[in-house]
């Protein structure tokens, strides 16, 4: 079967302004290490079965250096937040079959979750990944314009709502690595034992409490 030319977009906000609320619990420098981390690891999970193109979408420089030694383009957004990046990055990769859009902070993700969704984008023109907060953690549209995304809070109703009303079959992958980004400490703790390497690199660096039991 002839595979999908399917582009992969990736946002990353400014570490400073997306977690805020990892700030109780680490400086700026630390949570930029960590986001630069965690966008390491997905990268490194997505080119494990992904050799088309993947625009990574930040408004800081910081994290072109990962985005490059994965191959990866980068895009340079304002900075208004992750939906104003994810439509600049659709409107850059329009002319491909399909689109998958994820956030920078799946520092848990494996190859075989990414080429899930990658083969579900065969079977409907939207895929979706809904986080267990009600959010969204992945999204993918065949074509890139085949809907408006509605990135935010309750995002995957509002998903939902939007490919019924654009009559688009909807095609929900439930993945359990894949069901939350890192946002709150919490977040952090529950994914802590699944992340990847340099992920893990930059934790065993970090003196963090956490709620839970230590590791």
């Amino acid at each position: 079967m002839e595979a999908l030319d399917i582009a992969v977009v990736v946002a990353v906000q400014d570490a400073g302004r997306a977690k805020s609320r990892l700030g109780g619990h680490l400086d700026p420098g630390q949570r930029h290490s960590l986001v630069q981390a965690m966008l390491d690891d997905l990268l490194t999970a997505i080119r494990e079965v992904h050799a088309g193109q993947i625009v990574v979408v930040s408004p800081v420089h910081g994290y072109d250096a990962v985005a490059h030694g994965h191959g990866a383009e980068v895009l340079r957004d304002p900075g208004t937040g992750y939906l104003p990046a994810v439509m600049l990055g659709l409107a850059h990769v329009s002319g491909r079959e399909g689109v998958l859009v994820l956030p920078g902070d799946l520092p848990q993700a494996r190859g075989k979750d990414v080429r899930a969704l990658l083969d579900a984008l065969r079977l409907a023109p939207v895929v979706l990944v809904p986080s267990i907060d009600g959010g969204t953690c992945a999204l993918g549209l065949r074509p890139p314009d085949a809907m408006t995304p509605a990135f935010g809070p309750d995002s995957a109703a509002r998903h939902r709502e939007a490919a019924r009303t654009a009559g688009l079959a909807v095609h929900e992958v439930q993945l359990p690595l894949l069901n939350r980004d890192v946002d709150t400490i919490e977040d952090l703790e529950a994914v802590w034992a699944q992340v990847g390497e340099a992920t893990t690199a930059i934790l065993e660096q970090i003196p963090i409490v956490l709620p839970g039991p230590q590791r």
